[in-house]
């Protein structure tokens, strides 16, 4: 009998329409991303294949490129494994690339910096073709003002007003928000942020109150009065889910990512919602 090859850490990075899914994580009588691709590993590998992704995003949220990973023996070549999951997932989702690394990587725990996009329609009538894709938005917006706000909101800082309570206890609300950017192309207004972490809803509750400031109903000095004030109930309502995108994810060198394996002893915390 010929021995099994050594374990290998495989990165899939996975591209998902959220609409008609509940979410990344798999959940009993609903499906999931993390489920759809789960069942096409354990039809290859022949067993049940546990699969970790960068994060967990909500019901109805989109990813351009969610890494995910998981550890098993290697058995196919990375295009043979590319096109044998496409092959058989259903049609929202798609793996982009397949990567082999150390049996230690892990898409969530090695995490340096996370990237997500927000869509906003920024006219009179939405685009049929960008329905459930983008949060509408007929009234016209201030960019300079929601600019101006989202440099109040950069840095490290407490964002428990712009955090959604997730059920649980966290060790800590704060994050540092290294970018928080609004952008314009014809009548797309993308708001963009890449942190070190985001909180339960962050990035939705940040936009929604970057579109108040955009329609005039705050002022830049006020989101950075309600920063302080570190209570959600001074932010306002959060966007939608289906306008928000997980765009890029970054890890640690391989180096940090060993020594980061090295120090990982118990129960590690849960994954936030976004």
């Amino acid at each position: 009998m010929r021995p099994e090859p050594p374990l290998a850490g495989h990165r899939l990075l996975i591209a998902y329409v959220g609409t008609g899914f509940h979410g990344w994580q798999r959940q009993a009588g609903h499906s999931s991303i993390q489920e759809e691709v789960e069942k096409v590993l354990a039809q290859i590998w022949k067993r049940p294949i546990s699969l970790e992704g960068s994060g967990r995003t909500d019901t109805g949220v989109h990813a351009l490129a969610q890494p995910a990973s998981f550890t098993a023996p290697r058995k196919l070549a990375a295009p043979v494994l590319l096109r044998a999951l496409n092959d058989h997932l259903p049609a929202g989702i798609r793996v982009r690339r397949v990567d082999f690394l150390e049996p230690t990587f892990h898409a969530r725990f090695d995490v340096a910096w996370k990237t997500y996009e927000y869509r906003v329609w920024n006219a009179p009538f939405t685009d049929p073709f960008q329905q459930d894709r983008v949060w509408h938005v007929p009234v016209p917006l201030d960019l300079e003002a929601m600019r101006a706000a989202a440099a109040k909101l950069q840095g490290r800082h407490d964002f428990t007003s712009f955090a959604s309570n997730p059920g649980y206890a966290r060790p800590s609300m704060t994050r540092h928000l290294k970018e928080l950017e609004v952008r314009r192309s014809g009548s797309l207004v993308t708001v963009r942020a890449t942190a070190d972490g985001f909180l339960y809803h962050m990035v939705r509750n940040l936009t929604g109150a970057l579109v108040a400031v955009g329609k005039g109903r705050l002022s830049p000095a006020e989101l950075g009065r309600i920063l302080s004030a570190r209570q959600r109930t001074a932010a306002p309502a959060s966007a939608p889910a289906h306008g928000l995108y997980l765009k890029k994810v970054v890890y640690f060198p391989k180096a940090a990512r060993l020594e980061r394996a090295k120090n990982r002893k118990g129960r590690l915390p849960a994954a936030e919602v976004e």
